[in-house]
């Protein structure tokens, strides 16, 4: 039996001078994440979480026909379990030892290392060919000599060494920093050691690849799949498609990477969940596969419904992604979310329709965030459920 730490910040909490007050916006919404991964909590695990899941979405999931995911409120710990934290931290080893039987466990100085954005440089640099870091700064105006250096035409991204889901990184269309590029990145540089540079490039498709390393260094079946990120990285959703007509090409090639990448992080030391992060771009009509965005030695945001399209027998398309409860706005009730949907909404015999799949509210607060899961038949018909949820909720 697994029992999950959800422990969101993570990729922050590897920066030196990281604090709870962080400019990036997902430390604010740390605290929800673990009820937007709850379906990790079934087949007899259960997911680490500050307040029970409340009555009205367990209500939905049993109509829904899904295990209710299985919790276990903090600071009470199932100690017969085995600790499987979202990356291991400090925060994480620490529980760890109050576990009966403490998970087998990296070193934290490697853990640290390997999920540095300069190694996953190098690691680009070294063994995949290319090189895509135009530098790595301690200071602004380090950035904007490079900058100002390049040719014309070009856009760059800035991202700090431990990154946050894409969250941080920031976008420059010019050659002369403006106030708020070089602001942010005297707070990035007061909590993390350096920022990277790099030219920004067009995405047309991004991927995942996933897989597990073992602590005797054999690594388990490596999954690919699409993402959706916005045209600066940042992740909103993952598509899992058996038959994608986007992977076309590049999947065989995709894998080969992550099995290159997996070798050397065994060599590094480094034993657990890995998601590697690619794209594909485009320039005057040729497109190019950025062999490694980011390297990540931890879970994946998409894991538990990766697990899930497993279980349907990925005989479907399934589009998981995450709304901004701003911009879409629902009603209050699981009951009146469903009849708005009609037709749309999730019909446990086929496995079609859309799926909240994280509770509206945690003790009497609405999340920032809501978990929405699209399942069709087909792509297009995905595509087409999530053109109506928008129609239907968007503010």
């Amino acid at each position: 039996m697994r029992e999950y730490l959800i422990n969101a910040d993570f990729d922050l909490s590897l920066r030196p001078g990281w604090t709870t007050e962080t400019i990036d916006r997902r430390a604010r919404q740390a605290g929800e994440v673990p009820y937007h991964l709850c379906f990790l909590g079934t087949k007899g695990d259960s997911v680490l979480v500050e307040e029970e899941l409340d009555s009205a979405f367990l209500a939905y999931l049993e109509r829904a026909a899904l295990p209710p995911p299985r919790t276990t409120v903090l600071p009470s710990l199932t100690t017969g379990a085995r600790l499987v934290p979202f990356g291991w931290n400090e925060e994480a080893a620490e529980l760890n030892d109050a576990y009966a039987s403490p998970a087998v466990r990296p070193s934290l100085e490697v853990v640290r290392r390997v999920n540095g954005r300069r190694f996953a440089s190098l690691v680009e640099r070294e063994l995949l060919g290319v090189d895509e870091c135009l530098g790595v700064f301690e200071t602004g105006a380090e950035v904007e000599a490079c900058i100002g250096a390049r040719p014309d035409g070009e856009e760059w991204l800035i991202k700090s060494e431990h990154g946050n889901a894409g969250l941080g990184n920031r976008r420059v269309r010019s050659s002369r920093l403006g106030r708020s590029d070089r602001e942010l990145i005297r707070r990035l540089l007061n909590e993390d050691v350096c920022v990277i540079l790099e030219t920004w490039r067009r995405r047309v498709i991004d991927i995942s690849s996933v897989f597990e390393i073992e602590a005797d260094g054999s690594v388990s079946s490596i999954e690919v799949y699409e993402v959706v990120n916005t045209a600066d990285g940042a992740y909103l959703g993952s598509i899992f498609d058996h038959s994608s007509d986007a992977l076309e090409g590049w999947r065989a090639k995709v894998t080969e990477l992550a099995e290159t990448v997996a070798r050397r992080l065994v060599a590094e030391g480094y034993f657990g969940p890995v998601c590697l992060d690619h794209f594909v771009w485009e320039k005057n009509g040729k497109r190019t596969l950025r062999p490694l965005a980011d390297l990540n030695a931890r879970l994946q945001m998409s894991a538990p419904f990766l697990c899930l399209w497993d279980s349907w027998g990925r005989d479907r398309v399934l589009y998981w992604r995450l709304f901004s409860s701003r911009k879409l706005r629902v009603p209050s009730s699981y009951g009146e979310f469903e009849a708005a949907l009609g037709r749309d909404a999730f019909d446990p015999e086929t496995r079609r329709g859309v799926l909240v799949t994280s509770p509206f509210q945690v003790g009497g607060k609405r999340l920032r965030r809501i978990g929405v899961l699209l399942s069709a038949n087909s792509r297009p018909e995905v595509e087409r459920l999530d053109r109506r949820l928008r129609a239907q909720f968007d503010r």
